[in-house]
This record gives structure tokens, C-alpha cells and sequence, in this order.
């Protein structure tokens, strides 16, 4: 299995395959960028950081891939079996509020049309969209590209765990038993689907109060982050880590466990068509198996279509 990361040598991108590296040794990283040196000097360390994790005195051999750098050429692609695009412009600096992701889109999408141009001069792979705005950003490879949609994933797992986080806290709770997939768009009109929330495998029905805490925290923590820790460090390790089980998600040909939300193109699920959105689906070796149209309340549809709206508008 061979990942070539689009945008290697970014914040987003050498997290990403760091965190891969480290956790799916026996996988192939390729970090792709125009910033050749950048790219090249990520490699090496995330390469010699795959080694100390293998070494035989530490008990832990086993098969190990390679760890590379080139530019973000097509050719660099050539015999990529998945690609995760993590690539952006500088940031702006009226992106570091909430609703900052849209500062990015003009610049991000003309972005968006290189790469896909280069994508498509190969064969059909899984594409992991997690440049900002990343319903836009998807939408547009996907568009592009002209291939079959189950190949193309938009990445929005930080705000699932984000919901996790802060569900736990209000319920007194460990984090990793709580399960509420996030839907819609990546930013303002994320959906939590608390319709579906359980905790340790019971059904929970927050009030409308803690509703709406938990949907303003996963609004605005990104932004905390950035405000906390600077804008260029942005929330590198839950997308680093989020991006990597995605990825070992699509190699493993599934989760086996409960549905996961992704952004992905709607041809007429939950009355949605022509656009890129948040939704429940399974995944395998090819990208998305299959959409799951579940029976949502009608507000939490109605927040789908609002979502929807809002990102046809700025297409």
C-alpha cells in the first residue's frame, strides 16, 4: 500500500504521515510538495522516527515501508494507491476566527483544480480531501477528476471527536464509549446527529441546553486552538491522527464497528444532490461502500439541507 501525501511538507501533511508511519509501519508514505526540501527533510526524520520504533531491542520488528519525498508533480502519483490531499495556500489572517475555513476558498479551490488535473492522469485511487474548506475542496476533486464518487472522502472525523470530548464531560463519562457521528458541513452547519448518540452502547438524550454546548464547542475549539497555540500549528494532531485511521480504515477494507460520518458526493441522499456533505457511511478498499440514509428527525435534516445550501452557494 503506497499513500502519497499531497502537501507532505505542511503542518497538516507531515503530521499525517508521521502519525501513519508510526502506527502502519508496513505502509508506503510519500511526501509530495513544492516545497522539495521541506518534503525531503520530514521524510528523513519520520523515516529514522519508523526505525526507532522498530528496532529489534525494543522488541517490536516487522516489515517496514519506505518513507519518501518528491514534488507535487503527476508523476509522483504514478503508482500511488491512495491519496490524501492536505495542501493549502498561506493562511490568511482573517482566518483564525470561527468561520475562518471560508478565507481559505478562492485560492484553495484554484488549488483544488491543479491537483485534480494531476489525479487525473492516472487510474481511479481513494482520495482523502482534508484541505479547507474541505466540503468545497472534495467537491471540486471530485468534480475534476471526473471519477466515480465512492473514490472521493472528505475528512471530517475531528469534529466527532471533539462531540466525544465534551459529551463525556458534560455526562461524566469516558470519552471513548461515546458515539455521535457529526454530519453536514465541515464548520458552521455541522449537524451532531445526537438523534444517534449512545454512551457505552445505551441510547442518551441530552437537553437542549447541553445540545447546544456541545454543538458550539466543536464550532469554536478549532479556533481556540489557534488563538492557544498559534496559526500556524492549527489542530494538527487530531487530523494527523483522525487522517491515519481513515487511511488504515480504507487499507483494513472497513472499521467493523459503527458507521462513520465523511464528506462525500450526494446524488440524492436525504434529498441532497450535486454536493459535497457530512454523512454516515461505510468504507472499504476503494473508498465508500456505501451511503446509509438513515431516519433523522426532521430537524436534524433540516440542518443537513442548511448545510447543503451553504456550500452550493459558495460553489
Amino acid at each position: 500500500m503506497h499513500v502519497a501525501i499531497i502537501g507532505g511538507a505542511g503542518t497538516i501533511g507531515s503530521t499525517t504521515a508521521y502519525t501513519l508511519a508510526v502506527q502502519r509501519p508496513e505502509i508506503d508514505v510519500s511526501l509530495l510538495d513544492v516545497d522539495e526540501d521541506g518534503a525531503r527533510g520530514h521524510s528523513i526524520d519520520i523515516r529514522h522516527a519508523r526505525t526507532l520504533d522498530r528496532l529489534s531491542q525494543f522488541g517490536r520488528p516487522g516489515p517496514m515501508g519506505s518513507v519518501t519525498a518528491g514534488p507535487s508533480e503527476s508523476a509522483s502519483l504514478s503508482d500511488a494507491d491512495l491519496a490524501v490531499v492536505t495542501a493549502s495556500v498561506p493562511r490568511p489572517a482573517d482566518s483564525a476566527k470561527r468561520g475562518g475555513r471560508a478565507a481559505f476558498l478562492d485560492r484553495n479551490l484554484e488549488l483544488a483544480s491543479t491537483i485534480a488535473a494531476a489525479l487525473r492522469e492516472h487510474d481511479p485511487i481513494p482520495i482523502v480531501a482534508v484541505s479547507n474548506p474541505v466540503d468545497r475542496i472534495a467537491y471540486r476533486i471530485w468534480r475534476e477528476t471526473g471519477w466515480d464518487r465512492s473514490y472521493v472522502m472528505g475528512y471530517s472525523l475531528s469534529e466527532t471527536a471533539r462531540a466525544a470530548d465534551r459529551i463525556a464531560s458534560l455526562r461524566d463519562a469516558p470519552a471513548n464509549e461515546v458515539y455521535c457521528p457529526i454530519a453536514g458541513e465541515h464548520g458552521e452547519h455541522a449537524v451532531p446527529l445526537f438523534s444517534r448518540l449512545r454512551i457505552g452502547g445505551e441510547s442518551v438524550a441530552l437537553t437542549e441546553a447541553e445540545r447546544t454546548t456541545v454543538t458550539d464547542y466543536i464550532r469554536d475549539v478549532p479556533y481556540d486552538v489557534l488563538d492557544l497555540r498559534g496559526a500556524e500549528e492549527t489542530s494538527r494532531w487530531v487530523t494527523g491522527q483522525g487522517v491515519a485511521r481513515l487511511i488504515s480504515g480504507v487499507t483494513d477494507g472497513g472499521f467493523g464497528g459503527d458507521p462513520i460520518a465523511l464528506s462525500v458526493p450526494l446524488d440524492g441522499e436525504y434529498g441532497i444532490e450535486d454536493v459535497c456533505l457530512s454523512v454516515p457511511v461505510e468504507i472499504c478498499r476503494h473508498g465508500v461502500d456505501r451511503i446509509l440514509e438513515w431516519d433523522l428527525p426532521d430537524h436534524e435534516r433540516d440542518g443537513l439541507h442548511a448545510a447543503a445550501e451553504s456550500i452550493r452557494a459558495d460553489l
